[in-house]
């Protein structure tokens, strides 16, 4: 029974001394195991290098459609406290703040989105983008029409 005992004792100590790749090692002759995890771990660390290169892409896509959202109600805003027409005219300056940041939120998805094809689906912005390009430019060109008649 002490043999026994021993014996167990003497193998768990074994164990904890030897690393997994010592152990697969014994099994693992022609090292295919251990290219297979290597080359794992090579594909993982690109995964996560991808995913933040993608992330920056993001952020900066995101950031610069927030600025260019923000222009006609920077500038609607810096004219009215310029000519202080919110002084005469509240309710109007109002309106016009309401209708700039409107106006910003349709530019800042029309951006979002072209630069987000742009950026992240390369092959979807060559199919896409001059086809958005000539609706907006057909739709602009009926407003136009319109607004003389």
């Amino acid at each position: 029974m002490k043999t026994l005992i021993t014996l167990f004792f003497l193998l768990i100590s074994l164990q904890m001394f030897s690393s997994p790749e010592d152990m697969y090692g014994m099994y693992d002759k022609d090292g295919k195991h251990r290219e297979m995890t290597e080359k794992m771990e090579q594909i993982v660390v690109q995964h996560e290098q991808a995913e933040e290169k993608r992330q920056e892409k993001m952020g900066f896509i995101l950031g610069i459609s927030v600025l260019m959202g923000l222009v006609p109600f920077a500038y609607i805003g810096y004219m009215a406290i310029k000519e202080r027409q919110w002084q005469t005219n509240q309710k109007g300056t109002v309106q016009a703040l309401g209708i700039a940041l409107l106006g910003g939120a349709v530019l800042f998805a029309f951006n979002y989105g072209l630069l987000y094809l742009r950026f992240i689906h390369t092959n979807a912005f060559y199919r896409f983008g001059p086809v958005v390009v000539g609706l907006i430019i057909i739709v602009g060109t009926i407003i136009m029409i319109n607004k003389r008649t």
